[in-house]
């Protein structure tokens, strides 16, 4: 699919409460695409709005520092009885192969970053029990792509 727009800051895009549906890492690129988009500032030069709006569907693509999965942790949380949680290591491709088939999608909150390392605070969000697990994803990657056609003027923050 062709985009229209492409951002390579985060100075103005924002992915917290946004869902991804889809996702794939391939040639150096660990990608996430958002059926109902993603948050854009009014500050950006492309926005007519004054205020958070979002995108139509879109993808952001985390550039890999070596383009290897060993730019890449991931970590997911899971609870117990008894308010016991551990902390499991997923290898990438089960993470895109449990949101590809449908079992998950994946809602990102938060993001720290730091001179190209990321960690990435989410939920992984399932039709059955649990309903949700915790979720860290860590990445070294230097530069991020998001990709949109159009910003909607009646999906708000």
């Amino acid at each position: 699919m062709k985009f229209l727009h492409c951002d390579n800051s985060d100075k103005h895009i924002i992915l917290h409460d946004c869902i991804a549906e889809k996702a794939y890492f391939q040639n150096g690129i660990l990608g996430f695409e958002f059926e109902d988009g993603f948050w854009v500032s009014p500050e950006h030069p492309e926005s007519d709005f004054s205020t958070f709006v979002r995108t139509d569907f879109s993808k952001a693509e985390f550039v890999l520092g070596r383009g290897s999965e060993f730019d890449i942790t991931v970590y997911v949380f899971q609870r117990y009885p008894f308010g016991t949680t551990v902390r499991k290591k997923w290898e990438i491709d089960k993470l895109i192969d449990k949101i590809n088939s449908g079992k998950c999608k994946i809602e990102f909150l938060y993001n720290y970053e730091d001179d190209g390392l990321r960690i990435i605070e989410c939920y992984l969000r399932f039709d059955k029990r649990p309903y949700f697990a915790e979720c860290q994803l860590k990445l070294f990657s230097p530069q991020i792509n998001y990709y949109w056609n159009k910003m909607l003027e009646d999906r708000v923050w």
